[in-house]
């Protein structure tokens, strides 16, 4: 068992997804907290991680969770194999019924057990306005957000496009649909500073309270910037 936001995850052992989490939390970005149950020891039964869950449930309290997989398969460099990831929204926060999820939902799925490397990560669910993915290359953003958690999935109704400067940002769907400039105010430094780290054009999945934009998942682009860099 890992906290997120307390220890630097190695890839090899809590997945990609995981391991980056927890160095943007290391860098002092905001993330939401979450608990990492390693696979191996899932494998072996839930009991120790009804118990590390109630602890980690008494002391965020989040009001509802998310569960997702992080794997040593999905989102490195050579290969990305995103959709191998498994996310389960609104999921309540009860370390009973999380454990069966888990173990119903999650550990039932084809070769999770048999991945060398990995975590089931038991995250808070963030309320926001917007949920997004932002994608950064040679400086160059694209924004897709939608008002819905499951909007990667979903489909993204807004589009918004920046450059160097944020005041030169447009928005596909309107100006009056979204605060873009405040959005992308954020979103590009943000993505800057994660490409820099992390050295690679970045593909990142954000959530924005309205506030602040806090980071659910940080991975190499896994698409053709080209269309959109002119």
């Amino acid at each position: 068992m890992a906290d997120l936001l307390s220890q630097r995850l190695d890839p090899d052992m809590w997945g990609h997804k995981a391991a980056r989490l927890s160095q943007v939390a290391d860098l002092g970005l905001p993330v939401p907290p979450g608990l990492c149950l390693s696979t191996a020891a899932l494998a072996h039964g839930t009991s120790e991680a009804i118990a590390s869950l109630r602890t980690w449930l008494e002391l965020y309290r989040p009001r509802r969770v998310v569960v997702r997989t992080s794997s040593t398969l999905e989102d490195g460099l050579e290969r990305a194999q995103a959709g191998r990831s498994v996310s389960l929204l609104n999921c309540p926060p009860d370390a009973s019924a999380l454990a069966r999820v888990i173990d119903q939902d999650l550990l039932s799925q084809e070769d999770l057990e048999a991945v060398p490397g990995g975590c089931v990560l038991v995250q808070e669910q963030v309320e926001a306005p917007l949920y997004g993915v932002a994608f950064l290359s040679q400086d160059r953003l694209l924004v897709e957000a939608s008002p819905y958690p499951d909007g990667a999935t979903a489909g993204m109704p807004l589009r918004m496009r920046a450059r160097r400067d944020a005041r030169r940002f447009r928005a596909s769907t309107g100006p009056d649909q979204v605060p873009s400039l405040a959005l992308t105010a954020q979103l590009h430094p943000l993505c800057q500073q994660l490409s820099a780290h992390f050295g690679f054009d970045v593909d990142v999945e954000w959530a924005w309270t309205g506030a602040t934009v806090l980071v659910l998942q940080v991975r190499p682009i896994t698409r053709a910037a080209l269309e959109w860099a002119s």
